[in-house]
């Protein structure tokens, strides 16, 4: 389902977001304000991943989301959740358990909304996104375990460091990139980039937490960055 939010963008979405949120402290039970706000977190998320700017910021709006969706589902609007929580959910980067629990709200949603079709498949385990959750959550299972080598990622063309599935990992990579981000703010962006901010994460998650990452660039030795 293809819907467009029409909310204010940029600085005044921001303002509109926290408007709900005042709203809610008021009065908890309003279920306007509730999807309000779940939609200008998804837009905001968009809007960060769009630009390039701050998607490390993504994970707060997520979960706010997630912890708000089923309101929306109970009631009576979850055409609207699934729609959020595919288009939030494609807009986090490095969060695989947050990113699966929207999925997995979003295959709720779908049994609960209009497409029965949609609805059916989902029941049945035929549907597209079954088959995504039931990957991600083999793959967060082998890396809670130490398994990493068993991690398989079908969504990605390019292999990319399986430590990305760790908890380890997913609870310090926006604290981790805002540094690099930081560090890189007066580096000329275009052709090459990518490879000071590879270089840069893997020096800052090395000595800030203790983690080895290997880059898409090492990964993946047979393929051109530019």
């Amino acid at each position: 389902m293809e819907e467009d939010f029409p909310l204010p963008q940029g600085d005044d979405l921001k303002a509109y977001r926290q408007h709900q949120l005042k709203r809610l402290v008021d009065d908890p039970s309003c279920l306007d304000a509730r999807v309000e706000l779940v939609c200008a977190d998804c837009l905001i998320c968009e809007e960060n991943a769009h630009n390039m700017q701050a998607y490390w910021t993504n994970a707060p709006f997520c979960r706010e989301i997630v912890l708000n969706i089923d309101s929306l589902i109970d009631g009576g609007h979850a055409d609207i959740a699934a729609n959020v929580c595919q288009r939030a959910a494609s807009t986090l980067f490095n969060h695989p358990r947050l990113k699966l629990r929207l999925l997995e709200a979003q295959k709720e949603a779908i049994a609960e909304g209009s497409d029965k079709e949609a609805a059916e498949d989902a029941d049945l385990g035929v549907h597209p996104l079954c088959s995504t959750i039931s990957e991600m959550g083999l793959n967060i299972i082998a890396a809670d375990q130490g398994r990493l080598e068993d991690i398989h990622d079908s969504s990605s063309r390019l292999l990319n460091d399986p430590v990305e599935w760790t908890s380890e990992f997913e609870d310090v990579i926006d604290d981790a990139q805002a540094k690099v981000y930081a560090e890189l703010a007066d580096h000329p962006r275009g052709m090459g980039f990518c490879f000071a901010y590879w270089h840069t994460l893997a020096r800052v998650l090395r000595q800030d937490y203790n983690i080895s990452w290997r880059s898409p660039a090492e990964m993946n030795p047979g393929v051109h960055f530019d």
